[in-house]
């Protein structure tokens, strides 16, 4: 997002951001697809696993699906930056690295914050792509090249049936909730930090 907005030409910029902002709309069982044959392989061939699905798998998974809506809204953001502030910054005499740093960073923090979460409540909600990279075992593991699942894997792979009101179905809805407060702790998080870095 940096390069993108402070560093390279129109012309770079006006090619890498279509492609940027497609990889978002890319559905996640492609990106999970491209996990279970390029990812998990690869994986396996390093740490000589027994199998590639693993903890790991699925986070390199979801940093790869995150990163497209992050670089999207942080770059917008920061393209916000009064030109003014810019120039000002290069008259005192700070170099085009510490302009970045020290002006359109903070000035753009609220933005670049707002990106992350997004990003994150992509990764946090995210359910097939990491059902097919994970392993889809109902084990707790004990690192994270093991297989393992996820809260939102063990609703979609189990909640089909589990019977209506038993406690198998009272447990998925549990985890649910879990979820849903995972997701409020996050965005409260977010909402809680963002005014005192203004």
């Amino acid at each position: 997002a940096i390069y993108m907005s402070e560093v390279a030409n129109s012309r770079v910029r006006n090619l890498l951001k279509p492609i940027i902002e497609l990889l978002s709309g890319i559905p996640s069982v492609v990106y999970g697809f491209f996990g279970l044959i390029v990812i998990v392989p690869f994986l396996q061939q390093v740490f000589n696993l027994p199998v590639g699905e693993s903890g790991l798998a699925g986070s390199i998974v979801l940093a790869i699906m995150a990163l497209p809506t992050i670089i999207t809204v942080t770059e917008d953001a920061m393209r916000n930056c009064p030109r003014a502030m810019r120039e000002a910054s290069l008259a005192l005499g700070a170099s085009q690295w510490q302009t970045i740093y020290k002006v359109v960073i903070p000035y753009s923090i609220s933005g670049i914050t707002s990106g992350v979460v997004l990003g994150i409540g992509r990764a946090v909600g995210e359910t097939m792509a990491v059902l097919m990279v994970t392993g889809n075992a109902a084990v707790i593991p004990h690192t994270i090249l093991e297989p393992l699942r996820t809260i939102p894997a063990t609703i979609a792979a189990e909640l089909g049936e589990a019977p209506v009101g038993g406690p198998h179905y009272e447990a998925l809805f549990l985890l649910g909730v879990v979820l849903f407060f995972i997701s409020l702790l996050i965005n409260f998080t977010v909402e809680a930090v963002s005014p005192r870095r203004k």
